[in-house]
């Protein structure tokens, strides 16, 4: 990085807040289950299948919400707002798919963003 001064923290940045954010998203929404309940719920909108997070930039980092918050929203994930602590009446027990999912993408995504710092690293030379 120091062979980039002034560019390897925008290109980290711009790394990070578009591919970035979109693998760990996948990875994420890879591991959110699919309830086999009800029959009617298995007709609606489900999380996995959806548009379901947002996304909150910063120098760095990122942050992966879920969308809306309270079930009764209409469009929300209300189930998706403490996943990974087991709160709620239909969800008894921790997923962790949130911590996962992002453990899961952490190398890919390191691996990836080396591979674009060796890469502006040669094209400067």
């Amino acid at each position: 990085m120091a062979r980039l001064p002034g560019k390897s923290e925008n290109l980290m940045n711009e790394f990070f807040h578009s591919e970035g954010i979109e693998m760990a998203t996948k990875d994420i929404t890879e591991l959110i289950p699919i309830s086999k309940g009800r029959k009617s719920a298995r007709n609606k909108k489900h999380a996995k299948t959806s548009d379901w997070s947002k996304s909150e930039t910063f120098n760095l980092g990122f942050i992966i919400k879920s969308k809306g918050g309270a079930a009764k929203k209409k469009g929300s994930f209300g189930y998706l707002v403490f996943p990974d602590q087991g709160r709620g009446p239909h969800n008894l027990v921790k997923q962790d798919f949130m911590l996962e999912g992002l453990n899961n993408s952490i190398n890919k995504i390191v691996e990836k963003l080396n591979l674009k710092l060796v890469q502006a690293i040669e094209e400067e030379l």
